[in-house]
């Protein structure tokens, strides 16, 4: 029986997408983009390549292109997605809640800034625990935090490669919120879904 929810942040609870068409902008604003002749809509169509491809978004391109520096990801360009508080709400009525992210120092006060951090008991994050998501030790380690087995838990997240396939092989259930560069990826067989979902608020028609 499943006691808790574990979410992603990026592109599950968190819009992205001004963020990232602020970075594309900014990366195109250089002159080493300029040389090589790179809008910002080149640099965005690699990072959906690099996505699809299963590679470090961002860090793909930079390596791809030889940039001698990203441009920044710039946080206070996130949105909440306008239906998570509701569905944290009526979630958290019934279930443990929890976060497993690959996240920048701060994530606890993003957390308060959006309104949402009451809805969470546990919230692990790769800055915090020194390890980052597909490595299984992160998800294990907010498994013995929630003091619940695999099969207790679910996965809710936009990346196949790191949230669903990664709590699958451990025994957890997941859900693939279909947003974002994740949504570009293709399930492999060992890795498909228990549940896929087109906006949280699909989530309170499976839980």
């Amino acid at each position: 029986m499943v006691k808790v929810l574990f979410f992603d942040i990026g592109f599950t609870l968190v819009d992205e997408s001004a963020v990232w068409e602020r970075r594309c902008q900014e990366q195109a604003a250089t002159e080493e983009a300029a040389t090589l002749g790179l809008s910002a809509s080149d640099i965005y169509h690699e990072i959906e390549k690099a996505s699809a491809a299963r590679l470090p978004q961002f860090k793909a391109v930079v390596k791809k292109f030889g940039f001698s520096k990203a441009a920044p990801y710039r946080h206070e360009l996130e949105a909440l997605y306008p239906d998570a508080p509701k569905v944290l709400g009526t979630l958290s009525e019934r279930y443990s809640l929890g976060v497993i992210a690959n996240q920048a120092e701060g994530l606890c006060q993003r957390l308060r800034d959006f309104g949402i951090d009451r809805f969470f008991t546990y919230v692990v994050s790769s800055w915090d625990v020194g390890v980052s998501k597909p490595d299984s030790r992160i998800f294990e380690y907010a498994l013995k935090a929630a003091k619940r087995a695999p099969g207790e838990a679910v996965m809710i997240g936009d990346r196949l490669d790191n949230d669903i396939a990664p709590a699958k092989a451990l025994g957890m259930k997941t859900v693939w919120i279909r947003k974002g560069f994740g949504s570009l990826q293709t399930p492999l067989p060992e890795e498909a879904p228990d549940y896929t979902a087109d906006s949280l608020t699909e989530l309170l028609g499976i839980f």
